[in-house]
């Protein structure tokens, strides 16, 4: 599913992915995107972009400031913003003054191509190896990741799989697809983790005199 808009999104490149619904903190130095930024405090929507080998990758998310946190003298910005809409690049329109003025597209919304919910096995298989690396990784009442939002991004939002995973979950347009690719990824992790955990075990042992 997907649909266009004649209206130019203002973008933020950055070398992070932001998915649906997650929230971030933005550190906001440079004068474009004090300006970008800040012309949104009030509302309005602008798209964060990964930037990927010093080229705009072709997916991104919209997001909105939820909230200023902190605003310097000379204009320099501290804010939380949060995902809402994935987009396809269709035409950049590059600013007369690169420094002083950001990045503009137009740009295609699009969603997921199949409307069904991912299989209830598949679901619980995730959030169930999701607590089982968190358990390794010392997290010791480990919880579903907020509820809010389609399982596969609140999960990507919760863990650090890293940027390139991350972004190919962003631009798939499959519930299904997701789920699938981060289970992949998690039970690959679980036996690092488990040996991980049983060195970290024996070196306290070794300390212990054992």
């Amino acid at each position: 599913m997907s649909d266009t808009t004649d209206e130019l999104l203002g973008l933020f490149p950055l070398d992070a992915v932001l998915v649906p619904e997650e929230v971030i903190p933005l550190h906001i130095f440079e004068d474009r995107y004090k300006k970008l930024i800040g012309e949104r405090l009030e509302g309005g929507a602008f798209g964060i972009v990964l930037v990927d080998d010093d080229r705009l990758r072709g997916c991104g998310c919209t997001a909105r400031v939820v909230e200023l946190i902190e605003r310097f003298d000379d204009g320099r910005m501290n804010v939380l913003v949060q995902g809402e809409r994935r987009f396809r690049l269709v035409e950049l329109r590059e600013p007369e003054d690169a420094e002083a003025d950001y990045l503009r597209a137009g740009v295609e919304y699009y969603g997921d191509d199949d409307e069904e919910e991912a299989a209830e096995a598949l679901r619980a298989g995730v959030l169930e190896t999701l607590r089982r690396m968190l358990v390794l990784m010392g997290v010791e009442k480990p919880r579903e990741p907020a509820k809010e939002g389609q399982l596969s991004f609140r999960v990507a939002a919760a863990v650090d799989f890293g940027t390139p995973l991350k972004q190919e979950l962003l631009e798939s347009a499959s519930e299904k697809r997701r789920l699938e690719m981060l289970l992949t990824v998690m039970t690959a992790l679980v036996p690092r983790l488990e040996l991980r955990k049983q060195r970290e075990e024996a070196i306290r042992g070794n300390g212990k005199g054992y």
